[in-house]
C-alpha cells in the first residue's frame, strides 16, 4: 500500500494534472458544487437547474464530501484518490490470497503497485478512481460467496455490486450476470430432497430454495441499494431506472460511430467530424430549441429513438464500428505517454508513425502483404531511435505476457469454473463494452482482476473443490 501510494505520490509531482481538465471530470465537479449549493443532482452551470440520470450519484457526491471537509479545491480530491489507490492494492491482495494463498495474494499487491495505468489517472476527478476499490471489493466478496457461500456474504456481494452501479452504470449488466452465476452455480447448502415426489412436494421446493439462497439474498441486496436512487428517477423522469447513460451513449457514440462505418468515413470520437455526425442524427429527430426541463427530456428521448432506429438499420455497420474500436484501443499500448515520461520528448520526434496498426491494416485490408511488412520493418526496426524501438517492442511484449499469464490463471481456476468464469468474463466485459470509444481509461477497473489472474498463474499453490464440495488451498 505504501509503496503504491508513493509512486503515485511520484508521478504526480513529476507530472502535475489539471483534475478538471476533461470534459467528464468537469461534470462531476459541477454535480457537486451544485450538491452543495442546495440546487440538487444537476449537471449545469446556469439555470434552468433540470434533474437528469445520466450519471449516478456515488463519485458526485463522494467529491461533495471532500469539498465540505476539505475545501473546494479539486486538487484536494486528488489527495484523497491517493488513499483509494492504496485501498485498491489492499484489496487486490486479498483477491489473490482468497484465490491462491498468501503469496498470491502479496504477489498480486505489488504487481497493481506497479502497473503503470492507474497512476496516470489519479490525479484527474474521474470515477473510475473511485470504482476501482469498490469493483475490487464486489469481485472478492463474489469469490468469497462462490467458496463458501452463506446469506450474509451473498448480501454484502450484492450490496458491494448495487454500489459500483452507482459509481459508474457501465457495470449494470455485469451485476447481472454475476446474479445468474450465484444462480446457477454450485450450493454449498443443497436440498436435503433431491428427487421430487408428489407427497414430498412442499419439502423439495423449500429445500431447492434453500439450496439457492445466496442468489437471493444477492438479488435482494442488489436491489435495495439500487432501489431508493431508481425511485428518485422515476418520481423526477417518470422512469424506473438507473442511468440513462446507455440511451446517451446510444445517440452520441453507437450512432455516430455507426455512420461513420456507413458512410466510409474516419471520425476519431470528440473532434469536429464526430460533432458534426452527431448533430445530424439530432437534427433527423426534429432539433429545435428547448427551454423547459420537460423539452429538454423529450428532445433526449427523440434523438434516442432516431439512434435507436439507425443503429437497428445499419446493424453490421454498428458490429464493425464496435469491434474496430475495441482493436484500435487493444493495439494501443501506450508507448506515446511513456516515450514523453521516459525521454522528455514526443514520440512525434522520432519521425515515426504513432500508430503502426492502423498502417498495417489498411495495407492488410487492400491485400497488399508486402507493404503491411515493409512498413513494420521500416516504422519499429530500422528507422526508429534505439530507445524508442526498445520501449515500443517491450510493450508490446509486456502486453502478450499480461495477457498469456492472465489467461493461464483462469485456465488454472478451471475446475472452480464459477470463479474463472466471474474473473475472466469481468475483465472481458471491461474491455468491449466502450467499443467505439474505448481506451485505457475504461480498463482500469480490470487491473485488480488482471493483477489477481497473473497472481495465480505465477503462483505454485492448486485450488478447488474437495469431495465434500468445500473449497481447498492446497500447496
Amino acid at each position: 500500500m505504501l509503496a503504491t501510494l508513493a509512486l503515485r505520490a511520484l508521478w504526480l509531482a513529476r507530472f502535475p494534472a489539471a483534475p478538471l481538465a476533461p470534459v467528464d471530470a468537469e461534470g462531476f465537479h459541477l454535480l457537486a458544487r451544485n450538491l452543495l449549493a442546495g440546487e440538487g443532482f444537476v449537471l449545469a452551470w446556469d439555470p434552468p437547474f433540470c434533474p437528469d440520470a445520466i450519471r449516478p450519484p456515488l463519485y458526485p457526491a463522494f467529491i461533495a464530501g471532500g469539498y465540505a471537509l476539505l475545501g473546494m479545491d479539486p486538487a484536494r480530491i486528488v489527495l484523497l484518490h491517493l488513499l483509494l489507490e492504496g485501498l485498491t492494492a489492499a484489496l487486490a491482495a486479498r483477491l489473490g490470497r482468497s484465490l491462491a494463498g498468501p503469496r498470491a495474494g502479496a504477489l498480486a499487491a505489488w504487481l497493481y503497485a506497479l502497473n503503470g495505468s492507474t497512476q496516470r489517472y489519479t490525479g484527474v476527478l474521474f470515477a473510475e478512481t473511485l470504482l476501482l476499490p469498490v469493483l475490487a471489493a464486489a469481485v472478492g466478496a463474489t469469490v468469497h460467496t462462490l467458496q463458501r457461500p452463506n446469506a450474509r456474504r451473498a448480501a454484502l456481494t450484492g450490496a458491494l455490486w448495487g454500489a459500483s452501479i452507482l459509481i459508474k452504470p457501465n457495470v449494470l449488466y455485469l451485476a447481472v450476470a454475476v446474479a445468474g452465476l450465484m444462480f446457477i452455480s454450485r450450493p454449498r447448502i443443497r436440498p436435503r430432497i433431491h428427487k421430487c415426489t408428489v407427497s414430498s412436494l412442499y419439502s423439495c421446493i423449500r429445500g431447492t430454495i434453500r439450496g439457492r439462497q445466496p442468489g437471493l439474498w444477492f438479488a435482494l441486496a442488489l436491489i435495495a441499494v439500487l432501489l431508493p436512487w431508481m425511485a428518485r428517477n422515476y418520481a423526477l423522469l417518470g422512469r424506473w431506472t438507473v442511468s440513462t447513460a446507455f440511451q446517451e451513449n446510444l445517440a452520441r457514440v453507437s450512432a455516430v460511430a455507426t455512420l461513420a462505418e456507413v458512410r466510409g468515413i474516419s471520425a476519431e470520437p470528440w473532434t469536429e467530424t464526430w460533432e458534426a455526425l452527431y448533430l445530424e442524427i439530432a437534427q433527423t429527430a426534429g432539433s429545435d430549441t428547448t427551454v423547459t426541463c420537460a423539452e429538454q427530456e423529450v428532445q433526449r428521448t427523440r434523438i434516442a429513438a432516431a439512434a435507436r432506429e439507425l443503429v437497428s438499420t445499419h446493424s453490421a455497420a454498428f458490429a464493425r464500428a464496435h469491434w474496430h474500436g475495441v482493436a484500435r484501443s487493444l493495439r494501443d499500448v501506450g508507448h506515446r505517454t511513456w516515450y514523453v515520461a521516459l525521454t522528455g520528448r514526443s514520440w512525434e520526434s522520432t519521425g515515426r508513425i504513432s500508430d503502426i496498426g492502423a498502417r498495417m491494416g489498411a495495407a492488410l485490408r487492400m491485400g497488399a502483404v508486402g507493404d503491411a511488412l515493409h512498413a513494420l520493418w521500416i516504422e519499429r526496426i530500422a528507422s526508429p531511435p534505439f530507445d524508442a524501438a526498445l520501449l515500443w517492442w517491450g510493450l508490446l511484449a509486456g502486453r502478450v505476457a499480461v495477457w498469456w499469464l492472465a489467461l493461464r490463471g483462469a485456465w488454472r481456476l478451471r475446475w472452480t469454473w464459477p470463479i474463472a468464469a466471474l474473473l475472466l468474463g469481468s475483465v472481458t466485459y471491461l474491455l468491449i463494452l466502450p467499443g467505439p470509444i474505448a481506451y485505457d481509461r475504461f480498463y482500469l477497473p480490470a487491473i485488480p482482476i488482471v493483477t489477481a489472474l497473473l497472481a495465480v498463474a505465477l503462483s505454485p499453490a492448486q485450488q478447488g473443490y474437495n469431495a465434500n464440495g468445500e473449497w481447498r488451498i492446497a500447496n
